[in-house]
């Protein structure tokens, strides 16, 4: 009796959005809004992210 095995296929090329750089397997990143970043950009996603939170000292708006 032959016993044959499945070959996994590799995994899919998977890119941080902002930077476009491909992300390797076991490396970690974060997955928001749809949008998946490498750790290099993640304080650029907290800025897109926290936008809407920002405030300058002084001119801060009133609700």
């Amino acid at each position: 009796m032959f016993y044959t095995t499945r070959r996994q296929r590799p995994p899919a090329v998977l890119r941080c959005t902002l930077c476009g750089r491909e992300l390797l397997l076991g490396e970690e990143y974060w997955a928001c809004s749809g949008s998946r970043v490498c750790a290099g950009c993640l304080p650029e996603l907290a800025r897109q992210e926290l936008a809407p939170c920002r405030e300058i000292y002084g001119e801060e708006r009133t609700l």
